[in-house]
């Protein structure tokens, strides 16, 4: 009886991902209470809240939600389940059944990880929610079988729009006493659970007692067999996965855009920068797959046994391609991370090296350091022997602190095989790379256009160029042969790849106590022009013998440059036995072409061979040594004779020249005609 002023404040709790804040309005009517509100989740929302002393109960409300419409029922009458030992009980309960589109869950940035997940996917799919409070803690589950949406993720998760996959997920809090101190109170609890039909099933036991949930341990099952389920263990978190492919190239990337931290910005993936959610990550591994494709390469019959300790990866791994050691550090921010790998073998085909090369084309940001020994490395099928590497990436960071260049520096690369053995050190850096004083401001990332280069310096000592030969598929090309080339090479490109166009350098040989022999294919059509085998039709009887059946010689040594891929030498000498070869000119490596001018010297006493054994300076050419050697011996001069060999490697044209003087330049016929230009 009588007037009154009431005012009602009403409190009802909102479980989202990320925190939001709920605004709507209120309307009494009768003993109803119709509520709009405005969320960030809800739109276009009516229904009636039913309340008295004990609760309150949602009455045919509806709403949209997530791209769709959606049905919620519940309120706080009665309890879900018996609570947990030292829980409070459901205090509300809320029901919710509708539709989700991928648009939908993509503009709920409430969502967090589900909404960037969204990104990958297309279409919409029925679901349904089940959502309880015990006291301020809530536990939730989802279902849905995810009919009707498109997942656009690298298998096994590839899913077209109408097929079916069963997705289950739940987080609730433990129904079992957790073990304290005398006096404390029980922490809370849950348990998180992920299923994708038989596909994935994921289990993390957590503390949540604090802000930020805390693992407790956890079991991963990827490609589960019929019947199997993620086991729990005591500590950490198990990961078992069976399938029969895995591209980890393809998931980093995924992985990377839904976290929002790509190459592009020259971070490391969110998972591997520390903090709470490195405790998702296995810290035991163990794998089986037909096919692993990682860091570009594609492994075959992969068995893998693995720990992780912190941001350190370690695991013995077994494959068709490879066998032994590997240990990894995940960068703890915009690094590029450390290789460690000590392999018994390690095999790179053809296919494979394509696919690192076109890794390594588009420039990655984040090349690791290298830290690698192999007993027995092949490459595209050629034995090479023991591989010792160590390179490092001085990112922005380094350069920003010790100044240089941003580069991928090899600061080894060894090769160790009975024939020979090969030491080089290098770099990769941007073409236009300008050094950067120590301490200066950090360097931005080098656009994707800019070209890099590779430069390395190199030298290989051989103990026998003729094996050496073969071993690379090229047999009976050279018979023996000791000595030792050295010099730098540089082209635009990756360090796995050679361009011949673009290459630049220059190198010295020098190889004694060999002979050419008879071959064709591949390089050895060059050497077949060096060895002169196509000679003896232009030459006098008195010296088929020299070069018909492979020209020996005591020493082949000179001095090479290399422009845009040209290579050009003006002093190179093989000394043989009866007579002496002197070459200059330019041989295109691309093109396999060459324009080479050849003298043959014959051995005529013991003056000859000191003069030719003498090392032609490239400073001053092959004609200014000639012409020194002419001056001291006259008859050497009416016996010499020369050649230009020009064409294809594959198939020379020879050119026997009239005889010059190399002092005077007159023309020494010795009463033959010029002879004709032949093949």
């Amino acid at each position: 009886t009588g007037n009154a002023d009431v005012r009602l404040q009403l409190e009802l709790p909102v479980a989202t991902i990320e925190k939001s804040r709920v605004q709507g309005s209120v309307t009494l009517a009768g003993n109803d209470i119709q509520i709009t509100p405005d969320s960030p989740l809800l739109a276009r929302s009516v229904g009636a809240v039913h309340f008295s002393d004990r609760g309150f109960a949602l009455v045919g409300t509806r709403a949209r939600a997530l791209g769709g419409e959606v049905r919620l029922e519940g309120g706080t009458r009665g309890v879900a389940s018996a609570p947990p030992p030292g829980h409070p009980e459901a205090t509300v309960t809320l029901r919710a059944q509708g539709t989700a589109t991928a648009e939908g869950l993509r503009q709920a940035r409430e969502l967090g990880f589900v909404s960037r997940v969204a990104r990958e996917a297309s279409g919409s799919a029925a679901y349904q929610v089940m959502l309880a409070f015990r006291g301020s803690v809530p536990e939730i589950s989802v279902t849905s079988n995810l009919q009707g949406m498109a997942l656009n993720l690298p298998p096994p998760l590839a899913k077209a729009a109408d097929a079916a996959l069963p997705l289950r997920y739940e987080d609730t809090l433990l129904r079992e006493a957790v073990a304290v101190a005398p006096g404390t109170p029980p922490p809370l609890v849950d348990q998180l659970t992920l299923e994708l039909g038989r596909l994935v099933s994921v289990n993390y036991v957590r503390d949540v007692s604090g802000a930020e949930a805390r693992v407790l341990r956890g079991g991963i099952i990827v490609g589960a067999a019929p019947g199997e389920s993620a086991s729990m263990p005591e500590q950490g978190v198990h990961a078992n996965i069976n399938l029969a492919g895995v591209n980890l190239d393809a998931w980093e990337d995924v992985l990377e855009r839904i976290a929002g931290t790509g190459a592009a910005a020259g971070s490391a993936p969110r998972a591997s920068q520390g903090g709470a959610s490195q405790a998702y990550l296995p810290t035991v591994l163990a794998v089986r797959a037909r096919e692993l494709t990682l860091e570009g390469r594609t492994l075959h019959n992969v068995v893998v046994g693995g720990s992780r300790e912190g941001l350190t990866w370690r695991a013995n791994v077994d494959a068709t391609e490879l066998n032994g050691y590997l240990e990894y550090r995940q960068p703890a921010g915009a690094g590029a991370g450390r290789l460690h790998a000590r392999l018994a073998r390690l095999a790179i085909a053809a296919s494979a090296a394509k696919e690192v090369e076109a890794l390594l084309h588009q420039q990655p940001e984040r090349l690791p350091a290298l830290d690698v020994v192999v007993d027995a490395f092949e490459l595209r099928g050629k034995n090479l022997g023991r591989l010792e590497i160590e390179a490092v990436n001085r990112g922005p960071g380094a350069v920003a602190r010790e100044g240089g260049v941003r580069e991928w520096r090899l600061n080894k690369l060894n090769l160790s095989m009975p024939e020979a053995t090969f030491g080089a050190t290098g770099n990769w850096a941007a073409l236009n790379a300008q050094a950067v004083p120590p301490g200066s401001p950090r360097p931005g990332p080098v656009p994707a256009s800019e070209p890099r280069r590779t430069v390395m310096n190199f030298k290989l000592d051989i103990a026998d160029s003729g094996q050496l030969l073969g071993r690379f598929g090229m047999k009976d090309l050279v018979r023996r042969g000791k000595g030792r080339m050295e010099g730098q090479v540089s082209w635009l490109g990756s360090p796995l790849t050679l361009d011949y166009p673009s290459m630049n350098g220059n190198f010295n040989v020098n190889v004694e106590a060999g002979q050419f022999l008879k071959a064709d294919p591949g390089l050895a059509k060059l050497l077949g022009v060096l060895s002169l085998q196509s000679l003896p039709r232009r030459l006098a009887l008195d010296f088929r013998d020299v070069f018909s059946e492979g020209f020996a010689f005591d020493f082949v040594r000179g001095d090479v440059t290399i422009e845009q891929g040209i290579a050009a030498t003006n002093n190179l000498q093989m000394k043989g036995v009866n007579a002496a070869v002197l070459m200059e000119g330019k041989a295109d490596i691309a093109r396999e072409t060459q324009d080479i001018k050849v003298v043959v010297v014959p051995e005529i006493n013991a003056g000859t061979a000191s003069l030719v054994a003498t090392v032609i300076n490239p400073a001053i050419g092959l004609g200014t040594f000639l012409a020194q050697m002419f001056l001291r011996q006259p008859l050497m001069r009416a016996a010499t004779q020369e050649f230009q060999i020009d064409g294809t490697w594959a198939d020379p044209r020879i050119t026997r020249l009239d005889r010059r003087s190399a002092v005077d330049g007159r023309v020494d016929a010795a009463n033959e005609p010029p002879a004709p230009r032949t093949n």
